[in-house]
């Protein structure tokens, strides 16, 4: 892998400590209370950063625009992921692998015992890469990369396979 497949930060050590931080720490989780279906009271989160049902929002607009003859959407139960903060950077890598987990999450497909609660952060999913190269998982990514712990570095399809190896 050429470095520039890595990305801006290809020769990167270490994210700016303030981002990672952020990142350590994930998304701003808002708890309240609302009535649920069977008129009790339901503990319900919503994550800053996520964006649910926005599928089903994007199939309606689509029905009613006699310009669209075909679209191919993702589940409905798929959130939207994006960035944390404002001057975050890239990490498209990640939201991706935790747009994947969250389609896994909502519909409850074989093996998400694995992803049950949160997302994953950026540095978690990291951390699961990592682990899978110490578990000889396609180790050629981390002789090309020089490891992804704590950096900016691009992560390609090779990475995402060994979060769900």
């Amino acid at each position: 892998m050429q470095t520039t497949e890595l990305g801006p930060y290809a020769s990167e050590k270490h994210m700016p400590l303030e981002l990672y931080q952020a990142l350590l720490k994930g998304p701003h989780i808002n708890r309240h209370m609302r009535f649920g279906p069977n008129g009790t009271l339901v503990e319900v989160y919503t994550v800053a950063n996520e964006t649910a049902g926005l599928i089903p929002v994007i199939t309606k607009l689509l029905e009613r625009d006699d310009r669209v003859s075909y679209a191919w959407l993702c589940d409905g139960a798929v959130r939207h992921v994006g960035k944390q903060m404002h001057k975050e950077g890239g990490f498209c890598g990640y939201r991706n692998i935790q747009m994947m987990i969250s389609y896994i999450q909502g519909a409850y497909a074989e093996g998400f015992h694995p992803f049950q609660g949160m997302i994953p952060t950026i540095i978690r999913l990291q951390d699961l890469i990592e682990r899978g190269w110490e578990m000889g998982i396609n180790t050629h990514g981390k002789l090309e990369t020089g490891g992804i712990r704590g950096t900016r570095k691009y992560i390609g399809t090779s990475e995402v396979m060994k979060i769900f190896d």
